[in-house]
């Protein structure tokens, strides 16, 4: 098969695996959760209609740890559900265990900062937050990569390039 015949059936296959609907919303299967889960989810239901019966965010306040279970719930299924298929995607040339293991060291790496960095910004005042957010949308968000091989020893010898010294 030649190389133009193959394309034109990948861009037939992708045409007829489009999307119509115009929605592009990921949806989990209520089946698939424990019988636990699926306990907190009506839980966390009766709780919403409690509180658009009353409309008294003392409902909220008192199942907050509740509702954000159930968060966590959902996170934690898609966090899986992505953590599955990324890497067996990316890995699909026989490479399944090198993209895994990559895969997972950055992810879980980036949520980890993420945390950290949540920790540190509720320290800041509101006035600090308000001037990173105007920051942000102004100058947008600035990404680099740290050099492979960037260690201690390179900081130190930075340090010393800049205090003059030439023994470096």
């Amino acid at each position: 098969m030649r190389s133009w015949e193959l394309n034109r059936r990948v861009d037939g296959l992708s045409e007829k695996l489009k999307d119509d609907t115009g929605v592009s919303v990921v949806r989990l299967d209520f089946d698939s959760f424990s019988e636990a889960e699926k306990l907190a989810f009506s839980k966390v239901d009766e709780i919403g209609e409690k509180y658009r019966q009353t409309g008294s965010e003392d409902v909220l306040i008192e199942n907050a740890d509740l509702i954000s279970k159930n968060l966590e719930i959902i996170i934690k299924r898609v966090t899986e559900l992505y953590c599955y298929v990324v890497p067996k995607v990316l890995g699909c040339g026989g490479s399944h265990e090198i993209a895994e293991y990559f895969f997972k060291l950055h992810f879980y790496n980036f949520e980890a900062d993420l945390v950290e960095c949540w920790a540190n910004v509720r320290k800041w005042s509101e006035k600090d937050r308000e001037d990173f957010h105007l920051d942000l949308k102004q100058n947008g968000s600035l990404f680099f990569r740290i050099p492979r091989g960037f260690t201690e020893h390179n900081k130190v010898k930075r340090k010393k390039m800049k205090e003059g010294k030439n023994d470096v």
